[in-house]
């Protein structure tokens, strides 16, 4: 009996020891800018409103919070049928570059995959040449309706997960720490919530 409560003892510690290596953030209003759209929060519910502009770009938020090995999690919904946009940036020779992209409804090009969850790698890619790997899935999210998202970077792994859609993809780029996430999408409005980022030591 003596054993089995010093052994039920050391899983509690032990537990308790790889839960307070965890750090939950929630990016502060410092930590947080949107460009090419404005912004309102209500309720928990920040509401992005833009358009596309000359370049192709629509309206993107970006969380400034840097981790390695972590997950990146949010609710959103588009009260109009589009893609979004997530961006996760590195820092590779000391400049800003994206380390992944996940398109849900879509894909980079200009041509309609709206039934396609696409992820974008960048092995190899630099200013002078762009080098990216294409991942697609079949996936659709629905306008109108909450969708949830978790980006997991673990070592080099990043396991996304799209409502029940899981894809895991693999990049070097990913042992360096992500400095910032991004959603972003095109036109009308973009809802968010339970914006969080865990940090695992």
């Amino acid at each position: 009996m003596r054993v089995v409560t010093i052994g039920s003892f050391l899983g509690m510690c032990l537990i308790s020891t790889t839960f307070a290596r965890a750090e939950r953030i929630i990016p502060s209003a410092e930590q947080t800018t949107v460009l090419r759209g404005t912004a309102d929060v209500n309720d928990g519910v920040r509401v992005v409103s833009g358009k596309t502009d000359a370049t192709g770009h629509g309206p993107i938020t970006y969380y400034y919070v840097p981790f390695q090995n972590g997950t990146f999690s949010l609710a959103w919904k588009v009260d109009k049928e589009q893609k979004v946009l997530f961006v996760f940036d590195g820092k590779s020779n000391g400049k800003a570059t994206h380390a992944l992209k996940v398109y849900v409804n879509g894909a980079p090009t200009k041509r309609s995959h709206e039934d396609t969850l696409t992820l974008v790698t960048y092995d190899g890619s630099t200013r002078e040449k762009k080098k990216a790997k294409l991942v697609r899935h079949k996936h659709h999210a629905d306008a109108g309706k909450w969708h949830k998202i978790n980006v997991t970077f673990k070592d080099d792994q990043a396991t996304v997960v799209v409502d029940r859609k899981t894809i895991t993809v693999t990049s070097e780029r990913f042992r360096q720490s992500i400095e910032k996430c991004g959603i972003g999408h095109f036109s009308a409005t973009l809802q968010t919530k339970d914006v969080k980022i865990d940090k695992r030591n």
